[in-house]
């Protein structure tokens, strides 16, 4: 028994001095925090089985149900859908509101409808917003917003701030409202960050892939979630995360950041890894209570479509023979909407992107849905830089077909051209005038145009290979700048003008 009880003794002292030894060693805890993001996504209702704000609810509520989730908003969301174009994008904000976001920054397309506009809607978020570089005239940041916002995560300090594109003065409409740089606004609201005890620093950026390289670069972050390029990436240096989630939550990329909280001697330490998944919402069942919500605004939309916006006092003919075979009034005012929404010198649209092939009489009702009807086909509206030559290219191209069934012949706007049918393609074009100036072929020029053309499209190659001064991914619908041509005027009274004059 002596022998057995010094045993143990022997044991339980070895204990004590093991444990004495231990009380200097640290604690650690390790756990998944999940991010959620989405990004450019203005689409509310899905397409062909993939995105809209359903689909994206159900991935942000099955993440949070494994464990702590941040469901981030890396911007560009209240323009350009039809809607919008209707209610300025509160659509937008409501559903939000009912989804959970823990940080939003604003993209460029919150300032399309302009500053007041884009003070309301902020006004109307339930949901943080974080703006670092935004400065808005009457001094500070956006209201509803802060530069950046603490969140605890079972003891670790998650530091988010965000940043807007510079060049949102150039692509929307933010008045006098003023953007710093974006990578020193972002150095700085790191450091700032930082040195309040944020133990990882996350940039929620709505920016050009240009800076958010230069933002891993110079570590302005420990994970970069943006925006604006509409980019499907996940990328890690060892040291910097950055992720885009496409457009519309197509695709919605989580990203995963295992953190091991360590703390010894009253001192805490905070490493981490990424692991990346990217859920195709095509194999994502709808969420019933934003599916709701959504079919509540879709309703409205179908009764805002049938609602008249103008007047046409003049009779307009979409026939495919008379679209497709010179000038046509429709025409004149599909392409006089669209110089006008990008102010460009000229305008040029395909013929055969005109569909509804109807009569509309003198006095006619002009609808949303009329104009939805008469160009079906979702295109942009793009502004492109040419010399006088390439646009005379351009036109040679357009009427190279005549009086072919391609729909490539064009309605144009802010010139007049001169053809010969009869000489041959390529041949064709006579005499162009620009603004009642003959065109001079070593002048620039700028071009309204849709995407389709603007990408090669019916043979127009020349415009594939010209200067785009808009970005894609920033280009309104054509339907809604016709749409908004038609609602500013209330009457037009299209016809022909002889812009387009056939020998």
């Amino acid at each position: 028994m002596d022998g057995e009880w010094r045993k143990r003794l022997g044991t339980g002292a070895l204990t004590l001095a093991l444990c004495g030894s231990l009380a200097g060693l640290a604690h650690a805890e390790t756990f998944t925090l999940r991010l959620v993001q989405t990004n450019d996504i203005d689409r509310m209702e899905e397409d062909a089985g993939r995105g809209g704000f359903a689909k994206l609810a159900t991935v942000v509520k099955s993440e949070r149900r494994d464990g702590p989730t941040l469901f981030i908003h890396s911007g560009d969301t209240i323009s350009p859908s039809l809607l919008s174009g209707i209610d300025q994008g509160a659509h937008i904000i409501d559903i939000l509101n009912h989804m959970g976001v823990d940080a939003m920054v604003p993209g460029n397309h919150e300032f399309d409808f302009g500053p007041d506009v884009f003070r309301q809607r902020l006004s109307e978020a339930k949901f943080p917003i974080v703006s670092a570089n935004v400065v808005m005239p009457e001094g500070g940041g956006p209201a509803n917003s802060a530069a950046s916002r603490m969140i605890e995560v079972n003891g670790v300090r998650i530091g988010v701030y965000g940043l807007t594109t510079d060049e949102t003065p150039d692509v929307s409409s933010p008045g006098d409202i003023v953007f710093t740089d974006p990578l020193e606004t972002g150095l700085d609201a790191a450091e700032d960050l930082r040195t309040a005890g944020a133990d990882i620093v996350i940039a929620v950026a709505h920016t050009p892939l240009d800076v958010d390289l230069e933002l891993v670069r110079d570590h302005a972050a420990d994970v970069v979630l943006s925006g604006h390029d509409e980019f499907l990436t996940t990328f890690f240096d060892g040291r910097t995360v950055l992720t885009e989630s496409g457009s519309q939550a197509d695709r919605v990329v989580i990203t995963e950041l295992v953190i091991e909280r360590t703390e010894a001697d009253g001192k805490v330490s905070v490493s981490w890894y990424p692991e990346f998944r990217v859920v195709d919402t095509l194999t994502v069942a709808p969420d019933p209570e934003i599916a709701a919500l959504v079919g509540s605004y879709e309703q409205k939309l179908d009764e805002a479509l049938g609602t008249a916006i103008g007047t046409s006092e003049t009779p307009l003919d979409s026939r495919r023979a008379v679209v497709r075979g010179g000038e046509a009034a429709i025409g004149n005012l599909i392409a006089d909407a669209i110089r006008e929404a990008v102010e460009a010198d000229v305008a040029m649209t395909n013929g055969g992107g005109i569909r509804a092939d109807r009569e509309y009489p003198a006095g006619a009702e002009l609808t949303r849905r009329t104009i939805l009807a008469e160009l079906p086909f979702g295109n942009r509206t793009a502004k492109l830089q040419l010399t006088g030559a390439e646009l005379r290219e351009t036109l040679e191209n357009g009427f190279a077909d005549y009086p072919g069934i391609d729909g490539r012949n064009p309605q144009i706007s802010g010139m007049t051209v001169t053809v010969d049918l009869g000489k041959p393609a390529g041949q064709r074009v006579l005499k162009v005038e620009v603004g009642g100036k003959p065109l001079d072929p070593a002048a620039k020029y700028t071009l309204a145009t849709n995407d389709f053309m603007a990408r090669g499209g019916n043979g127009y190659a020349v415009l594939a290979r010209a200067k785009r001064l808009t970005r894609m991914q920033d280009e309104r619908l054509l339907a809604s700048d016709v749409i908004d041509y038609v609602v500013a005027r209330k009457t037009v009274a299209p016809k022909l003008e002889g812009r387009i004059a056939m020998e």
